[in-house]
């Protein structure tokens, strides 16, 4: 019988939950903080607890976890009707698919390095097996990510709205394949707006004081330099010909004299 560490099944619960989070957020460009993505993997561990339990019927198993997809996912994003379905479902998706790679891995291997019980599993992992074992999901990860991000067009007509403090500002919207820009720390996706629209928000604020500000390098046509990034407390993007909205987790870049926000399409997928 498999010795099972409580300690170490807590820690690698929470090292795992924790990426799975960020997956999540970043497929649905999702906002979610440091610290609040810290405690509710923290929180969600508790429930690799289950493990240690008698075999459930299956049944009952599945409904633990959805359960727990569901706590963890209110815990992270909070509830937000369309949006908390989406990275509902992208989070349980993310863990059957961690599941289907640990299966499929531990049956190629020559022992077993992993314990299932009740839909959970301990790893039998070295600190530097997991880090590497991270990095493949993650480049796995950002493969899909580059298939999502196929030129695609529309024709849809949308509308920006961003919010810097107390500050509001409803802006044109325009969905453009051309724009890929994505702050190079965070991975976060960049909405090109010009000065002018921001003027209202901005209200003769320097853009060196703003929250995220740093300087992101970005290459057009024409041209190629460094434009300003900064973090707005708000985003949400409505397709005007669908009545669709959206909220996102972006930055503002600010560049050019154009009259519309310019967004990739994949943020409102």
């Amino acid at each position: 019988m498999q010795t099972i560490y409580l300690d170490v099944l807590l820690v690698q619960s929470l090292y795992v939950n924790y990426f799975l989070l960020r997956a999540a957020a970043k497929i649905t460009h999702s906002r979610l903080r440091l610290l609040r993505c810290f405690l509710t993997a923290a929180g969600s561990s508790l429930f690799s607890l289950l493990i240690l339990l008698p075999p459930l019927p299956i049944l009952l198993q599945l409904v633990c976890k959805l359960l727990a997809a569901a706590v963890t996912v209110t815990m992270a994003f909070g509830i937000h009707r369309e949006s908390w379905l989406r990275q509902f479902g992208c989070f349980f998706a993310c863990n059957f698919l961690l599941a289907g790679l640990l299966l499929a891995v531990s049956s190629l291997s020559s022992h077993g390095f992993a314990t299932w019980g009740n839909s959970y599993c301990y790893l039998d992992f070295s600190l530097l097996q997991l880090i590497l074992f991270t990095a493949l999901a993650y480049s796995l990860l950002h493969l899909c990510s580059l298939l999502r991000n196929r030129r695609r067009h529309t024709d849809d007509r949308f509308q920006v709205f961003l919010r810097l403090g107390e500050k509001t500002a409803a802006l044109p919207g325009l969905a453009d394949t051309g724009n890929n820009l994505t702050d190079m720390f965070s991975g976060i996706p960049v909405i090109i707006c010009s000065k002018e629209m921001l003027s209202d928000v901005l209200d003769d604020r320097a853009v060196e004081t703003l929250r995220g500000y740093r300087l992101v390098p970005c290459t057009t046509v024409t041209a190629q330099g460094l434009i300003p990034v900064f973090r707005p407390d708000e985003v949400c993007i409505r397709n005007l010909s669908t009545g669709k909205s959206r909220a996102v987790d972006v930055m503002i870049g600010i560049s050019g004299s154009q009259e519309s926000a310019i967004f990739h399409p994949n943020l409102m997928e």
